[in-house]
């Protein structure tokens, strides 16, 4: 390159790092996050400490991280992810030229590679996917370098087998890149460059996961702990699902929309095609090469990974895109005239502006506000006691372990699971809930390229929980009819609690009947109605080894359909608005 040219990229690398500031995320969002998290507290694969295999060379960078300052375990994560995210725009600007792209392409695909919305979002949080791609790139660049030079073609094998250390499918990054290298280093003779770096990857690959076993449990815990995650990414994430989409239709959402700017990424693969048409054309290699460092990657995301991450799943294959539709920019180029970088920046320039755009608005709430799981925590941590139960479901359980080591967790899946001898806990829940706190972020842009989960979450007294049972028909808009009688369990806390009923009753269909309510078997009240609308409260003991029983009586019930006003044949006695149960504080 030219002085000018050197000039260039590096003014573009500090732009484009300091660009990756801005996405770097407030607070901890997914699940895999506070995995990776509670394992550079304390890492035991078995206990998904983070989740098997481990990714042992991220967790220890972190580590090291966060033992020289950095005293949160998430943000120690964030910053290996910050670094890898700066280091993508010179790793792919390098290995377009190895692939003899020339430097305005070259420059304009690592440019467009470093503003895809995934790209920069992802940047900014705690997975492995950013750091493992940029080193991926990086290992490429000195494995195609190595053709030359067997120095270089050294480094790309370690180079490698710490991408491989980071995240495990990333290693496939490097398979044609390091076949190449390999071929002519031996045509070469440089049978001891290859040798070395040969063992050198095996070696480092091998200690890294060696050393996760052995850092967990147990060894034997550790393969059982793999050997376990595997089935479940076949069963579950993979092809072998039969409730997975159909490949035909995964194969638009994993090569072409992984998320949801639709328009933009037509014209991304659209300027691919012409790309790879172009270079048919001319005769050039290097766009074809890059479908064989890429689509290995694709491929086996596309036939084993959860389409619902998708969008953090393609950051390792979309350099492709980036590439040719780089490559195609400049075939258009030269179809309408003489090529020019120039109308290359410019037209490049446009396209970012675009996706910038878009993807701004996610950018700016990542950046500025904590997501639902951080803010509950957070919340649960002010307000409640870390000696009272608090009950979580199990879609947040990493969280949980993350924010409150100290607290009395216990984990569901359904609410059926949760005792109802514990009316003075909490319930961490994964919906709103009208009658708990509620933390939401708007589902706009962020929900577009993030999963769609943990945008919405609530937190509630479990005495809230109240469970119906006979006499009780089908909840509406905000009310329930009972008929004659009804009876429902209300959750046990030591102490007096306060039961407060707002009922209707259908005085226009039925004469003034006799309300009763029972409590523990033990008649708390009983009125007759002379008014529709009655709002009662009572402050009552709770049983302490049981839960507690509310049995509620009309001695009068309308029925529409027999008495001719209507089509509904239900018997109803009372119309139930606001029935709570809370403990008295």
């Amino acid at each position: 390159m030219t002085r000018t040219q050197k000039q260039i990229v590096v003014a573009l690398t500090i732009l484009i790092a300091i660009t990756r500031v801005l996405a770097f995320a407030h607070g901890l969002f997914d699940w895999d996050e506070a995995q990776f998290a509670n394992g550079v507290r304390s890492y035991d694969v078995t206990q998904h400490h983070p989740h098997p295999p481990g990714y042992p060379l991220f967790i220890g960078a972190a580590k090291i991280v966060h033992a020289i300052g950095v005293a949160n375990e998430f943000r120690a994560v964030q910053v290996i992810v910050l670094l890898g995210s700066m280091l993508l725009f010179p790793a792919l600007f390098f290995l377009a030229r190895e692939l003899d792209f020339d430097f305005a392409t070259a420059c304009c695909a690592a440019t467009i590679f470093a503003f895809l919305p995934n790209v920069w979002i992802y940047g900014g949080t705690g997975f492995t996917d950013v750091p493992a791609t940029a080193m991926g790139l990086i290992a490429c660049v000195f494995l195609l370098r190595g053709r030359t030079d067997s120095r270089a073609y050294v480094i790309g094998a370690i180079l490698l087998g710490i991408a491989a250390g980071i995240r495990p499918l990333n290693l496939m990054m490097g398979a044609a890149p390091a076949l190449v290298a390999t071929y002519t280093r031996i045509r070469a003779r440089a049978f001891g460059a290859v040798a070395i770096a040969m063992l050198s990857g095996a070696v480092i690959v091998a200690a890294s996961y060696i050393g996760a076993g052995l850092a967990s449990e147990s060894w034997p815990a550790f393969v059982t702990s793999v050997r376990e995650q595997s089935q479940y990414v076949r069963n579950v994430d993979s092809w072998h699902n039969p409730h997975r989409p159909p490949l035909r239709h995964a194969a638009k959402t994993f090569f072409l929309w992984p998320f949801a700017m639709r328009r933009h990424m037509l014209w991304i693969a659209a300027l691919g095609c012409i790309g790879l048409l172009g270079a048919m054309f001319r005769r050039r290699g290097g766009p074809f090469f890059v479908l064989a460092i890429f689509t290995p990657v694709a491929i086996l995301s596309w036939l084993n990974l959860d389409i619902e991450a998708v969008a953090r799943y393609s950051i390792a294959y979309f350099g492709a895109h980036a590439l040719l539709a780089a490559e195609g920019i400049a075939t258009v180029m030269l179809i309408f005239g003489r090529k020019r970088a120039w109308a290359q920046a410019l037209f490049t320039i446009a396209g970012v502006i675009t996706m910038v755009r878009w993807v701004w608005p996610a950018i700016e709430m990542q950046r500025t506000s904590d997501p639902p799981p951080t803010q509950i925590m957070q919340w649960v941590r002010t307000n409640i006691d870390p000696l009272r139960p608090v009950y979580v479901h199990g879609g947040i359980g990493p969280h949980a372990e993350y924010f409150l080591p100290d607290y009395q967790t216990k984990f569901f899946e359904s609410p059926e699971e949760i005792s109802m001898l514990f009316g003075d806990s909490y319930i961490v829940d994964l919906v709103p809930d009208a009658k708990g706190v509620n933390f939401t972020w708007p589902r706009r842009r962020l929900s577009d390229v993030l999963r769609r989960r943990n945008f919405e979450m609530s937190v509630r007294r479990v005495s809230t929980m109240l469970k119906y049972g006979a006499g009780w028909h089908d909840p509406e808009d905000g009310f329930r009819w009972m008929g004659a009688e009804s009876k429902t369990t209300l959750p046990a806390f030591g102490g007096q609690g306060t039961l407060k009923i707002n009922m209707n009753v259908p005085l226009d269909l039925v004469a003034s009947p006799t309300i009763e309510i029972v409590f523990n078997g033990a008649t708390l009240d009983r009125f007759v109605a002379t008014d529709a609308d009655i709002e009662r409260t009572w402050t009552v003991a709770s049983r302490s080894d049981a839960p507690n029983e509310l049995i509620l009586r009309t001695s009068a019930v309308a029925n529409l359909a027999k008495q001719k006003h209507g089509q509904d044949a239900r018997d109803l006695g009372l119309r139930i608005n606001e029935l709570t149960w809370t403990p008295l504080d």
